[in-house]
């Protein structure tokens, strides 16, 4: 395996542990609005850290990863709030990938990506619970991660330049 490989596998791995450490503080956090669930998304600071240092299959990695893990600490693997949990991961992903390529700035990827967790995460609630468990909190819920996602996305440009002054002085050196 080459130098940038292992690099590369530090670096997810390192994003995968900090994913995990803010999921299980935001377990830990009481709910600062009363929409139950709703979460900052501290988590997806590393998902989209490695979607925009690496590539799609490593913020993938990062996030289902992590919320296999996270269930699997917290006890609630292959339950309700599981797959509510996949599915807003996944659906964050699809977001990421399409609103970049559509060539959004890192702030709207962000926001779109908050914006997709709580579509997906509306979906399977919806599905499993009927729409009457849904529709109350929409408006709050999408209000809240346009703030939360534009928050996000304000920290991770802020760590990518970082990388990227890094990055740039390694090169000169």
């Amino acid at each position: 395996m080459s130098n940038n490989k292992i690099n590369k596998l530090a670096y997810i791995g390192l994003l995968l542990a900090l994913a995990l450490i803010f999921s299980y503080l935001e377990f830990l956090l009481p709910p600062f609005l009363p929409v139950p669930g709703f979460k900052l998304g501290l988590s997806q600071i590393p998902v989209l850290m490695a979607f925009y240092l690496f590539d799609f299959k490593s913020a993938l990695t990062v996030s289902i990863l992590k919320v296999v893990i996270f269930s699997l600490i917290v006890g609630y693997f292959l339950s309700f709030l599981f797959f509510v949990s996949l599915s807003g991961s996944l659906a964050a992903l699809f977001f990421m990938y399409l609103f970049r390529k559509i060539g959004f700035s890192i702030y709207g990827v962000s926001v779109f990506s908050a914006l997709g967790h709580n579509i997906g995460q509306f979906f399977v609630v919806y599905l499993l619970l009927g729409v009457n468990a849904v529709i109350p909190y929409i408006p709050f819920i999408l209000l809240f991660s346009v703030l939360t996602g534009l928050l996000i996305g304000i920290i991770v440009n802020y760590i990518k330049y970082y990388f990227d002054k890094k990055a740039n002085k390694n090169i000169q050196s």
